[in-house]
């Protein structure tokens, strides 16, 4: 809830501010032509598009989401309020008269109507701008819910508010007409930006199936909602759960994939390893309760709806069966200690402790991946849409560029038909066999058989 007020607070700030910018430009006599009204309009979406949604970023936990998120809210800001602003005006003016706003003998009640048809598609569109900050479809639509009920609840109060300051306000000024909307002007800007903020963080809380939180580790107690089919988790500025502090965390160690109402956790082939609840997995079935543990840092899997099952206190570090080396160095030998990873391993299932014969993996070279391990136990496919391997980063990979599956003689490599070229040590390839040591290159990634 504190991420809530947050935003309510900054997008209360940003909205005075752009008030204050251009409210004494703001012409006296209410009939006068000015284009001050639509600078305030695109100052307003600017900065509370930057605020709201970098606050987002922010609170996501690393810089890189809070500067693009908050470089994004501001473009799509201004985008969406002028949007807003011009499809709200015209349609007040087409269902309401040109003059509803100057005609002293309008109904107030058919005043407040107009007003608030005028400043509802305005808040709206600049909801679902900040929504889509994060480009994710999702949070568009809950920005735009937010914004709706921000757009509603100023459109009722600005004329309410001016007539009761009217005659107040002309009197301070010494004047028996005029224009009275100063205040209300400014309480229109600032509850605008105050309730998207707060909007848009209550509808993410309600409307979120499922979400991690921060049991133990830095930041203890912060939120991640599981919006998007894979939620990285590493060290990398753009993982979507970002953990920072522990060298053993590998820049993309795990990942949360959504397939259909199931969340699985999946190891990202990290010399560390990913626990849950105190075992060692390469992929698992999550449940409510369930204690995903990554180097130092444990989370808990939450569902909404569904109460969390009891499960024993985790140890505060990794089990003793998982290395504890850096990142990056070759995994410590330790056979009779090792669970056996050459299956995949269910919470609750018994992993006895095996000698299995050698697997072959995948070592990446270079790239945000580098230093990372992906055992060959199966056919790993190789491009940004991989299940096995998060290559999303690489733009010169082909969505499904290669496969790579093990062989008795040692590792066939066939490309699937991708634009750049699949490489065995420098050498193009459509199909062939490589052998412990030998270089796979897919897009700008090389990888090292070993």
């Amino acid at each position: 809830m504190a991420g809530v007020s947050f935003r309510f607070i900054l997008g209360l700030i940003a909205g005075a501010l752009a008030w204050a910018m251009w409210e004494p430009a703001y012409p006296k006599n209410p009939d006068a032509r000015s284009p001050v009204e639509l600078y305030m309009v695109l100052t307003a979406g600017a900065l509370i598009g930057l605020a709201v949604a970098g606050l987002g970023g922010f609170l996501q936990g690393s810089r890189a989401h809070a500067m693009r998120a908050g470089l994004l809210g501001l473009l799509f800001g201004t985008i969406g309020i002028s949007l807003g602003y011009t499809l709200g005006g015209n349609i007040s003016r087409a269902l309401f008269g040109l003059i509803i706003f100057q005609d002293p003998t309008a109904n107030i009640f058919t005043q407040i109507l107009a007003r608030t048809t005028a400043i509802a598609p305005m808040a709206i569109f600049l909801g679902a701008a900040v929504g889509a900050s994060t480009l994710n479809v999702k949070r568009t639509i809950q920005g735009a819910i937010g914004g709706a009920i921000a757009g509603v609840a100023a459109g009722l109060t600005f004329d309410l508010l001016s007539e009761t300051l009217k005659n107040t306000v002309l009197a301070l000024q010494g004047q028996q007409t005029g224009d009275v909307g100063g205040t209300a002007r400014a309480l229109t800007f600032s509850l605008i930006g105050a309730l998207i903020g707060l909007f848009i963080g209550l509808v993410d809380l309600l409307a979120r199936k499922a979400w991690v939180r921060l049991s133990l580790g830095r930041n203890e107690g912060r939120e991640w909602s599981l919006d998007w089919a894979d939620n990285y988790i590493g060290r990398n500025e753009n993982a979507t759960i970002p953990l920072f502090g522990d060298p053993n965390i590998a820049p993309v160690h795990a990942v949360i994939h959504r397939q259909g109402n199931q969340y699985i956790v999946r190891d990202g082939g990290s010399p560390m390893g990913t626990g849950l609840n105190g075992q060692r997995i390469q992929e698992a079935v999550l449940f409510p309760g369930a204690i995903i543990q990554i180097g130092n840092f444990s989370l808990e899997f939450m569902e909404k709806g569904s109460p969390s099952r009891a499960v024993q206190p985790m140890p505060t570090q990794m089990p003793t069966q998982m290395p504890t080396q850096m990142y990056g160095q070759q995994p410590i030998q330790q056979q009779s200690q090792m669970p056996n990873l050459n299956k995949t391993v269910a919470y609750g299932q018994q992993n006895p402790l095996v000698t299995a014969p050698a697997v072959l993996s995948l070592v990446v070279l270079d790239g945000p991946l580098s230093g990372q391990r992906f055992p060959l136990m199966s056919p790993i496919e190789l491009g940004r849409e991989s299940a096995q391997v998060p290559m999303q980063y690489d733009s010169q990979a082909s969505r499904r560029h290669a496969v790579v599956s093990p062989y008795p003689s040692g590792v066939e490599v066939r490309d699937n038909g991708s634009t750049n070229g699949t490489f065995v040590n420098g050498q193009r390839i459509s199909q062939t066999i490589a052998r412990p040591g030998d270089v796979v290159k897919v897009g700008s990634t090389s990888f090292r058989i070993e």
